[in-house]
C-alpha cells in the first residue's frame, strides 16, 4: 500500500505489548475430539466459595499480613520461597514500590475479596506496576490493585497462572495518567482469568499476550480504552465476559514480529455493548482506536465467534481486516521460521526464505450474535488520530455500519454489485450470523482513492443479502476448534 494510504488506514495496532486450594495445579490442553462450538467449555473447575480467608485454611506455609503492615508484606514477598501463600487481611496498604515476586514457585498471594483488601499504589515512588510476578504455578484472588503508576498485575514469564476475584481500577476515569495495562499476563503458558474486574486503564483493562492456553470467563471490564485483548496468543476460550463502556470492546490480533503466531481462539457468550467512550490514550497506535468499536479480528487465524451480544457500539460491533491495514511493511511480518513459538505448521501462512508471514486475517467463523443498534453514531471526528472511524463515517454517511465489516486486503476478485465478482480466499464465514448485516470493502482500493482524495462511498461496498455468498460458510477449514479445558486440582 502506499505509505500516505497505509497511515490514513493505520487504524489500530489494539493491543501494543510493550515488549510484549491456593495450590492449585493449572493444566490447559485442546481435546483430541471436536466437540460442538455451541457447547461452554468443559471444565472441572469447582465454583464454590475459593476464598482463602487465613493461615489456618492453608496446607503447607503460610504468612497472614495485617492491614497496612507495607513492611511484612514486602518482607514476605521479596524472601518468598516455593509453595508460600501469603493471606492479607481486609483492609488498605497504601504502598510506594511494587509488589514484586521472583524466584518463588507456586506462590499464593490471597486477599478477604475485591471490596476489602485494597493493595493502593497511589503513592508508588519505586518502579511503576502495581504487582509484578515471575514464577510458576502463581495464583492471586480476592483483591484490588489500584492507582499503580503503570500495570496494574504483571505476570510474565510464567506457567499455571490463576488470576480469580482481582479488580485492578484507576480512581480517576478516563484520564491518560492512567497505567496502560489493569490484568497482564505475558509470554506465559496456562493461563486462567475469571471472575475479576478491570477499569479505567489507559490502554487495556484485561490483556493476554504471546501466551500459549489461556481462558477468560466472566469477568467485567469497563471504562478502559481496551476492554479485553487477545493478542499473539494460541488456545484461548474467552467467554461470560462483559465489555462495555470501553472505547474498543473486545481485540483479538498479531502484531508484526511476535513469534507466538496467534490462532485456535473462542470468543463465545459475550456481552459487548455500550463501547462508545472517547479514546483517551496517551499516544501509540492504541490511541487510533475509534471510540464505538465492538469487536476486531486482526490478522489472526482459526477463530470462532458466535452466541455474542452485541449492542450500542456507535461505529460497528465486528470488524474484520488484515494486518497490512496497520503496518504496510510486508518483511516486518515475517518471523524466522526456527524463532516461532507454538504450532503453526497446518495454517498454510505464506513463507518464504526470510520466514513465516503473519500479517493475513483467515479462517474466520461468526455466527449466530445478536446485533443491537449499532453503527449509527460512527467516531469521524479526529482524522489524524483515528482515520478508521474518519474511514467508516465517510463511506456510510447517513446509513448504520454493517454488522460484520470484512475490510479485506488481497482478495483474488472483488465487485461492489456482483457476489459472482467476489473472492473468499482467506475463508471469511458469517453465513450463520443471519441477524445482522455484512459488509466488504478493498481496502487497498479505496486507500490508493483516498491518495488521490476521492472518498469513497456506500456504492463502493460489497453489501449481500443473508446468508452473504460468497460469505456464506459455517465451518472453519480444518476442522472445529476442540475444547480447551482447565482442570484444577
Amino acid at each position: 500500500m502506499h505509505n500516505t494510504a497505509w497511515i490514513v488506514l493505520g487504524l489500530m495496532v489494539l493491543g501494543c505489548s510493550d515488549d510484549t486450594d491456593s495450590k492449585d495445579s493449572v493444566s490447559i490442553e485442546e481435546s483430541d475430539t471436536d466437540t460442538d462450538t455451541d457447547t461452554d467449555t468443559d471444565t472441572d473447575v469447582d465454583d464454590s466459595d475459593y476464598s482463602t480467608l487465613s493461615c489456618e485454611d492453608v496446607e503447607g506455609d503460610c504468612i497472614g499480613i495485617p492491614e497496612g503492615d507495607t513492611e511484612a508484606l514486602f518482607e514476605a514477598t521479596n524472601l518468598a520461597e516455593d509453595g508460600l501463600t501469603i493471606i492479607l487481611s481486609a483492609g488498605t496498604w497504601f504502598l510506594d514500590n511494587s509488589v514484586t515476586i521472583r524466584n518463588a514457585d507456586q506462590l499464593t498471594l490471597a486477599g478477604q475479596g475485591m471490596d476489602k483488601t485494597i493493595l493502593d499504589f497511589s503513592s508508588q515512588t519505586v518502579q511503576a506496576n502495581g504487582v509484578d510476578v515471575v514464577g510458576d504455578g502463581f495464583t492471586i484472588q480476592d483483591l484490588t490493585i489500584q492507582d499503580s503508576q503503570k500495570d496494574g498485575l504483571r505476570v510474565e514469564d510464567s506457567d499455571e497462572v490463576i488470576i480469580r476475584g482481582v479488580r485492578v481500577s484507576w480512581t480517576e476515569e478516563a484520564s491518560d495518567d492512567n497505567g496502560a495495562y489493569g490484568l497482564y499476563p505475558v509470554r506465559c503458558t496456562n493461563v486462567l482469568i475469571e471472575d475479576s474486574e478491570a477499569f479505567n486503564a489507559s490502554d487495556a483493562g484485561i490483556y493476554v499476550g504471546q501466551t500459549q492456553y489461556t481462558i477468560v470467563r466472566n469477568n467485567l471490564a469497563q471504562g478502559n480504552v481496551a476492554g479485553i485483548e487477545i493478542e499473539n496468543t494460541q488456545y484461548a476460550d474467552v467467554y461470560g465476559n462483559i465489555a462495555t463502556g470501553n472505547t474498543g470492546g473486545m481485540l483479538i490480533f498479531d502484531l508484526a514480529g511476535n513469534p507466538v503466531v496467534g490462532r485456535d481462539i473462542k470468543v463465545h457468550d459475550n456481552i459487548i455493548e455500550d463501547n462508545n467512550l472517547g479514546n483517551f490514550a496517551p499516544g501509540g497506535t492504541v490511541a487510533q482506536i475509534p471510540a464505538g468499536t465492538g469487536l476486531v479480528l486482526l490478522a489472526t487465524r482459526r477463530v470462532e465467534v458466535h452466541d455474542n451480544s452485541f449492542a450500542n457500539n456507535n461505529t460497528g460491533d465486528i470488524a474484520i481486516l488484515g494486518g497490512l491495514a496497520i503496518e504496510g511493511n510486508l518483511e516486518s511480518w515475517a518471523i524466522p521460521a526456527d524463532e516461532v513459538v507454538g504450532d503453526y505448521e497446518d495454517l498454510g501462512l505464506p513463507e518464504d526464505a526470510l520466514g513465516v508471514y503473519t500479517h493475513e486475517v483467515s479462517n474466520i467463523v461468526v455466527g449466530s450474535n445478536t446485533h443491537t443498534d449499532s453503527g449509527s453514531a460512527v467516531d469521524v471526528y479526529d482524522y489524524i488520530n483515528r482515520p478508521l472511524g474518519f474511514l467508516i463515517g465517510a463511506i456510510y454517511q447517513a446509513e448504520d455500519v454493517d454488522s460484520v465489516l470484512y475490510m479485506q486486503i488481497g482478495e483474488s476478485m472483488y465487485s461492489a454489485t456482483d457476489p459472482a465478482g467476489n473472492s473468499n480466499d482467506f475463508h471469511i464465514c458469517a453465513g450463520m450470523n443471519t441477524s445482522g448485516t455484512f459488509s466488504s470493502m478493498d481496502l487497498e482500493t479505496m486507500a490508493d482513492r483516498l491518495d488521490a482524495f476521492d472518498i469513497p462511498t456506500e456504492a463502493d461496498l460489497f453489501r449481500p443479502e443473508a446468508p452473504f455468498a460468497p460469505f456464506d460458510c459455517t465451518e472453519l477449514d480444518g476442522g472445529e476448534i476442540g475444547d480447551i479445558t482447565i482442570t484444577v486440582e
